[in-house]
């Protein structure tokens, strides 16, 4: 319940316990952690340990009473892993040949024995029994030889870096701790509105797509945001009222001009006025399609696109203009064929304002998306208009020259709509020796091949088979 509470609790205090937090922690963390330093790993105590263990034995061979004591006593002890025997107090003697090591464990014991005990060192007793020994006195005018046992290996980590690594992980764990809560309940949020955001369509959708739950400013985010997709669908659902009347309105007038202009009795006025009604026809219909964004409203289907490029081609040549279509016979794609057909018509449109002749052709890339390809043999465009014609309401027919037709610029802004949508990109290019290609593709599917069969060098050459 607590820590709901605090998720729920404003950033700003969120992360001020997150930088106080690891503080306290740590301080608490090293009181519990600083007994442990006390202690020393048995290993490391071996010395010690055995010191003791002579001074015990010495203590009761002194207090022993009998020879048989003093046996059942020694085998005790020899037992426990410390060989013992008695010897004369002439081995007491230091031996100058002996040059033992600071490392031998006879070094090691003696050094935590008390000074006031008397030692020496020997390579054997008198009796040959044990080797490598220590001779200590027990101050009652006896002596003991002790074999001690080698010292035990050295450990494969030592007791300073137990001590470091157990700060290190006083100071890690916290802050890993906090990262992770940082990550989970401050960063988590945020990443996933932005993904939100990203994949959001204005039409589409549940209306209020961000999550308000969380801190306090993540909450007015995620309302906000809320309440502004509210109003944005408000504004487009008014838009496309608004654009469904003004069709209407417009087009009865022109529908009207036209049969008047049908009645005229004098050629040249008829079609002149025809032509200019055409004119505002086709400029009404760019406006609204791309005003109304529709699209999303078609079904994805899977549609064969040399069928569909061959009819927009067929279009145009029935209405005296020189089309040609080159690609497969075959090719399945799931899109929106309507405006898929819309894109292609508008580019041939457009080729055939400043060119004789146009080619659309199909083909997959290597890396099997599908490209679509508008070519003509107009004048082109300047390299620094590519990509402003694609902005909506800008028009170019200066540099192409055309006098006899107009709109608003929005036949290319169609087209790259259309073809984002269906997650493609579109490009530009002048052909060679003239002319300019627009190059539409479209994402491969995991699906797709061309059929088999031999593709034919035209659509005329296909014709003429």
């Amino acid at each position: 319940m607590m820590l709901n509470r605090m998720k729920a609790g404003s950033i700003r205090w969120q992360i001020a316990a997150s930088a106080i937090a690891p503080v306290i922690a740590v301080a608490l963390l090293l009181i519990l952690t600083q007994p442990l330093t006390l202690y020393e790993p048995e290993s490391l105590s071996y010395a010690r340990g055995t010191a003791v263990k002579i001074e015990m034995v010495t203590e009761q061979v002194r207090a022993a009473g009998t020879p048989e004591q003093l046996a059942a006593l020694f085998a005790i002890v020899s037992k426990s892993g410390l060989p013992v025997e008695e010897v004369s107090t002439a081995e007491l003697q230091p031996d100058a040949s002996l040059s033992i090591p600071r490392t031998d464990a006879r070094q090691l014991v003696r050094s935590n024995l008390p000074d006031a005990i008397l030692t020496s060192f020997r390579a054997a007793t008198s009796s040959g029994k044990l080797l490598d020994v220590l001779v200590v006195a027990t101050g009652d005018g006896r002596a003991l030889a002790f074999a001690p046992p080698s010292p035990p290996p050295e450990p494969w980590i030592t007791e300073k870096q137990i001590s470091l690594t157990l700060k290190l992980l006083v100071v890690l764990l916290p802050v890993l701790l906090v990262s992770l809560y940082a990550a989970s309940t401050i960063t988590a949020p945020l990443l996933r509105f932005a993904e939100a955001a990203r994949t959001l369509k204005p039409d589409e959708g549940p209306d209020r797509p961000f999550d308000e739950n969380g801190a306090a400013e993540i909450q007015t985010l995620a309302k906000s945001l809320n309440d502004m997709r509210t109003r944005v669908r408000g504004m487009i659902e008014d838009r496309t009222r608004m654009l469904r009347a003004i069709s209407h309105d417009l087009r009865t007038p022109l529908t009207r001009l036209s049969l008047r202009a049908e009645r005229s009795n004098q050629p040249e006025l008829k079609a002149s006025f025809l032509a200019d009604i055409a004119i505002l026809s086709d400029m009404i219909d760019d406006t609204l399609i791309y005003l109304s964004k529709e699209m999303g409203a078609d079904k994805i289907l899977n549609a064969d696109l040399p069928s569909l490029l061959e009819t927009v081609c067929a279009d145009f040549n029935d209405l005296g203009y020189e089309v040609e279509y080159i690609g497969p016979e075959r090719l399945a794609y799931h899109c929106k064929p309507r405006w898929l057909a819309r894109a292609v018509t508008n580019l041939v449109e457009n080729s055939t304002k400043f060119a004789q002749r146009a080619t659309v052709t199909l083909s997959l890339t290597e890396s099997k998306s599908v490209r679509i390809s508008v070519t003509d043999d107009g004048p082109g465009l300047p390299a620094d208009l590519r990509t402003r014609v694609l902005e909506p309401f800008f028009k170019v027919d200066t540099a192409r020259t055309s006098s006899d037709r107009t709109g608003f610029g929005l036949g290319l802004s169609i087209v790259d709509d259309i073809v984002r949508a269906h997650g493609g990109h579109i490009e530009l290019m002048n052909a060679s020796p003239h002319g300019l290609i627009v190059h539409i593709d479209l994402p491969a599917e995991e699906s797709l091949s061309v059929a088999s069969l031999p593709w034919p060098k035209s659509s005329a050459s296909r014709a003429t088979a």
